[in-house]
């Protein structure tokens, strides 16, 4: 029987062929760290080309074959030079914008609280180009509504639930652009 959208392609999902290869959206899997010390959250100021500046929560694309504490790990080492420990999941959410899907996990990890962050490297910036980490910047959570902090609903969770860690884990949902 064909499928009526996708006819006799293989499809494992409604609107999603199994040869992604037939599939123009970029999709990726962003894993972003919460690291809280002294009331304050730890985030990183991207500039990229074309793009105005923003803040983000330290983290990155999850590689085929890595876990997601492994790359919360790394992408920590690798952007603010922190050894951390991996401690829970937070949140799910996900957007959707011409030709690009991200999911973002949201993870809670535990930095040693004698060892200051330095701001690091996105190794995926290629050699002689601008680098696009700015700044790392340790925010109060009460300032969080004065950052321009992406995604927004993030911001609002992550200043929710700041401290001890008893707000919900949830889904949160997903934007289309």
């Amino acid at each position: 029987m064909l499928h009526p959208v996708f006819g006799d392609r293989d499809v494992y999902s409604f609107g999603m062929p199994k040869n992604r290869q037939q599939n123009e959206m970029d999709f990726g899997i962003r894993v972003a760290a919460v690291v809280e010390r002294g009331g304050s959250v730890l985030l990183v100021r991207h500039e990229k080309p074309g793009r105005e500046p923003y803040w983000v929560l330290p983290g990155g694309r999850l590689e085929p074959g890595e876990t997601i504490p492994e790359c919360a790990v790394r992408e920590l080492a690798e952007e603010a030079r922190l050894n951390v420990e991996f401690r829970e999941v937070l949140y799910v959410s996900e957007f959707l914008r011409e030709g690009r899907h991200t999911v973002d996990i949201t993870v809670r990890a535990a930095a040693d609280p004698d060892e200051e962050p330095a701001l690091g490297e996105d190794p995926e910036v290629e050699e002689g180009s601008a680098p696009t980490l700015k700044e790392l910047r340790w925010v109060r959570v009460e300032d969080l509504e004065d950052v321009e902090l992406l995604p927004e609903r993030i911001r609002r969770r992550v200043a929710e639930d700041a401290g001890d860690g008893s707000g919900q884990r949830v889904y949160l949902g997903g934007d289309r652009y």
